[in-house]
């Protein structure tokens, strides 16, 4: 096959730390090229450069030499490689948040009504809307996705809206190379297989494809080459039937991957949590009359197929979407779903979107970590009631920041680094600390291992452990990872059509963890009915 992209000797740093050093590797038309490694180790920056990204220009620019369909050149601007046929979907959405599915797809290539064309020429045309959401709809139905186009995208769950990003980019008649950096990240598996096959009936129509992910299965499966990198430089190169997970992940982290594993226990302590006929009217993720209880103490997962539900519970409590039904947190009704509100309760949501709702990716580690607890309580500043920056006192804010960043091991240069400078493992930690600075009775984490690495993944979820078991936290974890959820749970709910369709335990047989998640019932787990009625007087008792 012809190369369609190919690097030489390529290097790149950021305030004199490499990021890429020297590195080399090709991606040829009609076939997908995976790129591996922990977070930190080039592959973004790698995608930067390729794209054109002005971070690339505005830090130094690069060394090295690429060429693109046989020839030579310097990458300048976004816009150059959008010209020669090069598509991109990064990590962070490049939507508009106020135009809709089919905006979005179709902006800059709009369809134009014909009548106009012939009198006025396509320069001074109008835009023909119908022609314009019927061509967008037929592109999401290729990835497997049936969505009225005509919502906004600000109004979308994260996992619809990488849909929208990545149509987008399939969209476009000129595409030759498509990159791809953690496409999958947001989806559930099921989502994200339907994703993988139209890649893969992609490239053999002869487009260039290069994959990131870290999801090791996935590149195995669909990648006819992957290049590993740790640290900046290339460690191994594979071809189709020498990957493997293992030889993967042992290459990019230079050592064994210890998985954190809960010790398996029965809560026997009293609701802390009910929800009575809740509904969240969120588009793509509804709640529908959900009754739940969370019990003290416990580590509650929540899982379901992508759009059950499993999200919008989080989201309901921050009161970004309207709410019907009954919220009863401590015997306490709450009058109101709002995040502040809750969060003086003792209510913390860490929700799936870590770009937009987690971090403050200009702001430094500090200004991060101190953000809710100085908004909410004032814990940082000198006098009560006054949380303005010249009030913070900033002695006492770095010195806490400091001793955070070495007990949970974020990865920075100081804690006045920029947080979208980190990787995104050490983004969660961030995430997660902000969290914990207000000391949560409650934590609802969504998605908390999304786009990080295995190595990261498995500190997340022993840091979430540990959280639990030396602070009493309950925690509830909304994840599409399945095996995650029974590794860390005392409980998984599975919810199908925006309820709960059946409660499990982590030791509960695959098949019927299969057959709750396809909505169909399976045979009673042994025990299950009997652990249930523990519950049952106390949930009385407190919840009505």
């Amino acid at each position: 096959m012809e190369k369609i992209l190919e690097i030489k000797n390529l290097s790149k740093s950021y305030n004199g730390i490499s990021a890429l050093k020297n590195i080399s590797m090709s991606v040829k038309a009609g076939e997908i090229h995976g790129i591996v490694g922990a977070n930190g180790s080039g592959k973004s920056t790698l995608m930067n450069i390729i794209s054109g990204n002005p971070v690339i220009r505005e830090t130094g620019g690069y060394r090295g030499e690429i060429t693109y369909e046989g020839s030579r050149f310097q990458v300048k601007n976004c816009a150059e490689i959008i010209r020669r046929g090069v598509g991109m979907v990064h990590q962070e959405f490049a939507l508009l948040p106020d135009l809709t599915i089919g905006e979005n797809i179709k902006l800059g290539r709009e369809e134009t009504c014909r009548f106009t064309d012939r009198l006025f020429g396509s320069k001074y045309s109008f835009i023909d809307k119908k022609r314009n959401n019927e061509s967008a709809a037929q592109i999401l139905k290729k990835l497997g996705l049936d969505v009225d186009v005509g919502v906004k995208i600000i109004d979308l769950a994260t996992n619809t809206k990488q849909f929208v990003e990545i149509a987008r980019e399939v969209a476009r008649s000129d595409l030759k190379l498509l990159l791809l950096d953690e496409p999958t990240a947001v989806l559930s598996k099921s989502d994200a297989l339907k994703l993988l096959e139209v890649l893969v009936a992609m490239s053999k129509g002869g487009l260039g494809i290069l994959f990131i992910s870290h999801r090791l299965e996935e590149v195995q499966y669909i990648c006819d080459r992957v290049t590993v990198f740790r640290d900046g430089e290339v460690v191994s190169r594979y071809k189709k039937g020498e990957i493997n997970v293992t030889s993967l992940a042992g290459d990019m982290l230079g050592h064994k991957v210890y998985k954190a594993n809960a010790q398996k226990r029965s809560v026997k302590t009293p609701p802390v949590l009910c929800f009575k006929q809740f509904s969240v009217k969120m588009p793509g993720e509804e709640i529908k009359e959900l009754a739940l209880t969370v019990y003290e103490g416990e580590i509650l997962g929540l899982t379901g197929l992508s759009g059950h539900g499993k999200l919008a519970l989080g989201y309901g409590l921050m009161g970004m979407y309207p709410v019907t039904g009954e919220v009863i947190f401590k015997g306490q009704k709450l009058d109101r779903m709002n995040a502040r509100a809750n969060i003086i309760k003792g209510i913390y949501v860490l929700p799936d979107d870590r770009q937009a709702l987690g971090i403050l990716p200009e702001h430094s580690l500090v200004e991060n970590i101190i953000f809710t607890g100085n908004q909410v309580k004032n814990l940082f500043s000198r006098n009560f009631g006054q949380s303005f920056l010249g009030f913070i006192d900033w002695k006492r804010a770095y010195g806490y920041v400091e001793r955070v960043v070495r007990d949970f091991e974020i990865k920075c240069s100081s804690p006045k680094q920029r947080v979208k400078e980190l990787s995104g493992g050490n983004q969660q930690k961030v995430c997660i600390a902000r969290a914990l600075t207000v000391n949560p009775q409650l934590l609802f984490v969504a998605e908390p291992t999304r786009g990080i690495d295995i190595a990261a993944k498995e500190k997340i979820l022993k840091m979430l452990i540990d959280i639990n078991r030396s602070k009493g936290t309950t925690i509830v974890i909304a994840s599409s990872e399945l095996d995650e959820l029974k590794r860390v749970c005392d409980r998984i709910a599975v919810l199908v059509n925006g309820s709960i369709f059946k409660i499990l335990y982590p030791d509960s047989p695959d098949l019927e963890f299969g057959l709750a998640l396809a909505g169909e019932e399976g045979v009673n787990h042994e025990g299950l009915q009997q652990h249930e009625e523990l519950h049952k007087g106390l949930h009385e008792e407190l919840c009505g």
